[in-house]
């Protein structure tokens, strides 16, 4: 679906400004700070979804838990004496 927008300012910045239909056609269904990908492609602008997963698959990209393993294997912690009705 083609739609026509114009470029708007937006405080010092510029924007344009998206019917919740069309967003809702890319999968954005709440649309207040959702993130997006934004890329340039051919002298064209193209939008889309960031998917939760991947955001925090990113996270974790440099993550070994096998290192973390054997650094943190001897860690204990002493939460205190019992307070309550703990069982151990």
């Amino acid at each position: 679906m083609m739609q026509s927008v114009k470029i708007v300012k937006l405080g010092n910045s510029q924007g344009i400004r998206l019917k919740k239909s069309l967003l809702k056609e890319i999968g954005i269904v709440d649309p207040i700070n959702a993130p997006v990908q934004v890329s340039v492609e051919d002298g064209k602008i193209l939008i889309s979804p960031e998917k939760a997963e991947s955001k925090l698959a990113r996270r974790f990209d440099n993550f070994n838990l096998e290192d973390y393993w054997k650094a943190n294997q001897a860690m204990e912690y002493d939460w205190g004496k019992p307070t309550g009705k703990e069982m151990f």
